[in-house]
């Protein structure tokens, strides 16, 4: 009986010792990542640009708000109408004359990007279905942009010189920004075209053609942004959806692979079963033969 009892209290003993281990908290050792130091960070500094010999400033403010998506001050200094919509594309280059290739060549995919960054923002924040917003994101990123009817207004160019923080080896190339404009009724002609494109593609369902549809109007009246929150708010809705894509991809594939994994368990067991029941089968028959003799 005493000896029952300790071994009640000595099982008793080690179950609390096992609960209050597992009840422990572990902290995530990647919350304590420290921050990069200054000296670890590539040094990026502009070493020359436009009319640089003339006093002009390495990043004037029409081209900060630019890249913000606010064109006022472009509109302003450069003499061009208030009603015609302006547009910026920027490329990199090992040369002067590359970048401004490139910044030209690639406007109209810059265009079609904006334009799927809405389409994805906005329409695709109200999809549930995995498979509906991989439609439409593909639509959306295979669709181009024709572009027509442009005037070039300018061009400015930057030479860029970055420091690797590791090595301390220095590398330079130029960034070109073109800066284009347009009438609104081209702008809107972009994007009505844009969007019937997309909607035509993929087999997108009827709800999802229907929020496309939607969109023009917005469209029309947000080809110049004013402020910097807005394209900030977009660009944000735009990431969340990706993140929510390739988190629906990736559960998919979990999940995939545990069916696999259950399958590939139940296989088992059935083959250890077999092998049960055999051995099984196996010891009766022997016991069998063993009964013979005895008998």
């Amino acid at each position: 009986m005493k000896k029952t009892i300790k071994s009640t209290i000595l099982l008793a003993a080690i179950a609390i010792a096992l609960t209050s281990c597992g009840s422990t908290k572990v902290e995530d050792s990647r919350n304590k990542v420290p921050e990069a130091k200054t000296d670890e960070i590539d040094k990026v500094v502009v070493v020359d640009w436009t009319d640089r010999a003339l006093g002009e400033v390495s990043a004037p403010t029409w081209l900060k708000n630019m890249r913000r998506g606010n064109s006022d001050t472009f509109k302003e200094q450069w003499k061009v109408d208030v009603n015609r919509v302006v547009k910026i594309s920027m490329a990199t280059g090992k040369t002067e004359a590359t970048a401004q290739a490139l910044s030209r060549a690639g406007f109209a995919y810059t265009q079609a990007a904006e334009l799927n960054q809405k389409v994805i923002g906005r329409v695709g924040q109200g999809l549930n279905d995995v498979g509906q917003l991989e439609a439409l994101f593909v639509a959306a990123s295979e669709t181009k942009a024709d572009m027509t009817g442009l005037r070039e207004e300018t061009g400015f160019f930057q030479k860029i010189r970055t420091t690797n923080a590791e090595t301390k080896q220095t590398s330079e190339q130029f960034v070109y920004y073109t800066v284009y404009s347009m009438s609104k009724e081209t702008w809107d002609a972009l994007c009505k075209k844009y969007l019937m494109d997309v909607m035509g593609g993929a087999d997108l369902t009827t709800e999802t053609q229907k929020k496309i549809g939607a969109l023009f109007s917005e469209m029309k009246e947000d080809s110049d942004k004013k402020e910097a929150a807005k394209q900030a708010e977009e660009e944000a809705l735009y990431k969340a959806q990706m993140t929510r894509l390739e988190a629906e991809r990736a559960k998919a594939n979990a999940d995939a692979a545990q069916a696999n994994a259950e399958t590939a368990k139940a296989g088992l067991k059935a083959k250890e079963m077999d092998a049960q029941e055999a051995a099984t089968k196996k010891a009766a028959e022997e016991a069998a033969v063993l009964a013979s003799y005895l008998m």
